[in-house]
């Protein structure tokens, strides 16, 4: 399960998720859902996250 930033973004937004910007253009945004938080990389829409990285970002947010 291989998606892109963007559309997993828009998932974790169903699941209730709130985003932070970081100062300075890091490339990654701040992703939280109630205590829980994770780091989700923005690399530029053409670009699929792998399917560890995927299933990691959602496991931190406790989503399955």
């Amino acid at each position: 399960m291989s998606v892109k930033s963007t559309e997993l973004r828009r998932l974790l937004r169903k699941h209730g998720c709130t985003f932070e910007n970081h100062a300075g253009g890091s490339g990654h945004v701040t992703v939280r859902r109630g205590d829980r938080t994770t780091q989700l990389p923005m690399h530029g829409a053409g670009k699929d996250l792998g399917t560890a990285l995927v299933n990691k970002i959602l496991k931190d947010l406790g989503i399955r």
